[in-house]
């Protein structure tokens, strides 16, 4: 009898630590972006091919890998979105890159976020064709969201280049590596 009145009294303390381990397990959303500063007409954007990518940071503390990770998902994801025939520069130029901080998400959640320009100019004349500014973030909480967003430079910089195609030249990149697969 003592067993089943025991087991009784802890059912409640058994139920608050499932339920303080499920919020603990919360998972992520994510948002992005895309807005014209400079909008390039329907021709202009079909005809611009990207034979060059430059990627400045200035944020108030350097971040090279970021830099590294944007430099390469632009330079895989460029030839698949932009197709034309007029050679452009892409300038991205990141104004606000917020890095996780596990300990916080786990308990009280975090976002991460990357912010920036993207303008393409003309390589002929350097005139510039269109501009854009690029968000993307994403937020979460718990074990699940802090383990998905463990490398953020890579996961928010395809995320810069997927969101860049989508809304500039209409191309799911996302689709087309899912694909791909």
């Amino acid at each position: 009898m003592f067993l089943i009145a025991c087991r009784r009294k802890q059912l409640p303390v058994i139920s608050g630590l499932l339920a303080a381990a499920a919020l603990l397990g919360l998972s992520a959303c994510a948002s992005s972006d895309v807005a014209s500063i400079k909008a390039a007409s329907q021709d202009q954007i079909h005809d611009i091919r990207v034979s060059e990518i430059t990627v400045t940071i200035e944020t108030p503390k350097p971040h090279p890998e970021l830099q590294a990770a944007l430099n390469k998902q632009l330079e895989e994801a460029m030839p698949i979105c932009a197709k034309g025939a007029v050679d452009h520069r892409l300038n991205v130029v990141i104004t606000d890159f917020e890095d996780q901080d596990v300990g916080k998400a786990i308990f009280l959640g975090d976002e991460i976020e990357l912010k920036g320009r993207a303008e393409f100019d003309a390589v002929a004349t350097g005139e510039q064709t269109g501009a854009y500014f690029v968000e993307n973030s994403f937020a979460w909480g718990g074990f699940i969201g802090a383990a998905m967003m463990s490398d953020a430079e890579i996961s928010l910089s395809k995320g810069f280049a997927e969101n860049l195609c989508k809304e500039v030249f209409d191309v799911d990149l996302a689709q087309i590596r899912k694909n791909q697969s």
